[in-house]
């Protein structure tokens, strides 16, 4: 194995957890190396090694992801790369599965994989009833399909493993495109005691979302444990209406759906398959449009749920990133009783709680509103992080009750 020398002064940044580097973290990257090679990086400074795998022509900035800490410095350049690869990929698997099986209601589905903070970087996993969904999008895990798809299989022999890869993140990796496998049927979900039937024609990304499960969870029983009007709930962006059935779980007697892709079945279908019929109803339609049309209709809600995309995936974007959520809340809570529930939820990692909040109090000016701060949350366990300055925490909710005088 190849040895590279850590720059003194990104010892401290390293030694604190940043797990991706850059060229100019190193003294000198040879030459030769090879797309998704595995080194060691020598930390001069505090005397520690580090295992990574390199891909110099990634077109990403960080082309060097730290997959361990060598705490006894047991590999050097007469390890096998390949053997030293296949140990701590095994290791990382098998300690992140570990992780998933602490907590006793998420064996009928998680995240099993979530990237970097699983030290496994590239590698998103997600487990339903009868599949697995796995993603590799970086060289250096993709070297290895065959060997983490065999210990997904071993782990969890009743599901079937399906690569469900990103050809835009594999792309700039400089890695082939493979075509992603197909379901035989539709993808079974059961999720704080709900349960979902997610067709191949309607599936995003991985197939779904559990990365709010824990904050819809709060929000059925912060709802269930309330006495004011819950007769009409909206759901906005709704997907496969995953907030919309929460409410009506927690007595919101109609729930109305919104989302621009064509939802209409999948929450006909899950709202029979929860008991839920006649209570609930769709419309596609762009949620601006929507939020428009129903201010000069009139209509008001006692609960609404906001959970759009992410509306910027760089920093350079942030300003136009809190502008639409400006945009969106102070149309969305225009249509909220006098007593009412607001829901603000974001993906978007760039756009932290004080400035999401801060979009929330300039509506509720605007609007002649006051707001009470009920509850906040974050992602889901199976999406674990170290600290709000983490690159991989991005989930926020905001709950506030609003009145009007």
């Amino acid at each position: 194995m190849k040895s590279l020398i850590l720059e003194n002064k990104s010892s401290l940044k390293v030694a604190r957890g940043d797990r991706e580097l850059s060229e100019k973290d190193l003294i000198e990257l040879p030459k030769g190396l090879q797309p998704g090679e595995w080194v060691i990086i020598e930390d001069q400074l505090i005397k520690k090694n580090y295992i990574a795998y390199i891909n110099p022509y990634a077109e990403s900035f960080y082309k060097i992801k730290i997959i361990s800490d060598d705490l006894e410095k047991k590999y050097n350049s007469k390890s096998d790369e390949a053997i030293v690869a296949k140990e701590i990929i095994v290791k990382k698997l098998r300690k992140a599965f570990r992780k998933r099986d602490y907590f006793s209601d998420y064996a009928s589905g998680a995240r099993l994989i979530y990237g970097m903070n699983d030290s496994l970087a590239g590698i998103i996993v997600d487990k339903y009833q009868k599949y697995i969904f796995a993603q590799i999008n970086t060289a250096g895990m993709d070297r290895f399909r065959d060997l983490i798809k065999s210990e997904i299989e071993l782990k969890y022999p009743e599901q079937k493993v399906l690569f469900f890869d990103n050809a835009e993140y594999r792309k700039a990796e400089v890695l082939p495109i493979h075509e992603s496998e197909k379901t035989t049927d539709d993808l079974e979900i059961f999720e704080n005691g709900l349960k979902y039937k997610i067709s191949q024609n309607v599936v995003q990304k991985i197939g779904y979302y559990y990365d709010h499960r824990e904050n819809r969870k709060k929000l059925a029983d912060l709802l269930s444990r309330t006495s004011f009007s819950k007769k009409t709930g909206l759901d906005l962006f709704s997907y496969v209406g995953s907030w919309g059935l929460h409410m009506l779980k927690a007595g919101v007697e109609h729930v109305e759906f919104v989302d621009q892709g064509n939802m209409g079945e999948a929450i006909e279908t899950h709202l029979d398959l929860n008991g839920f019929q006649g209570r609930g109803s769709f419309s596609r339609s762009d949620v601006f449009k929507f939020l428009d049309n129903q201010i000069s209709a009139g209509k008001k809600y006692d609960v609404i749920v906001s959970d759009p995309p992410a509306f910027t995936k760089s920093e350079k974007n942030k300003v136009t990133a809190i502008q639409g959520y400006e945009k969106l809340h102070l149309k969305a809570m225009k249509l909220l009783n006098d007593e009412a529930v607001m829901v603000v939820a974001s993906c978007t990692h760039h756009v932290n709680y004080e400035e999401l909040d801060k979009t929330v109090q300039d509506a509720a000016l605007k609007n002649s509103q006051k707001v009470h701060l009920l509850d906040l949350g974050v992602q889901g366990f199976d999406h674990p992080f170290s600290g709000f300055k983490d690159k991989s925490f991005y989930i926020k909710y905001l709950v506030y009750f609003v009145t009007r005088g």
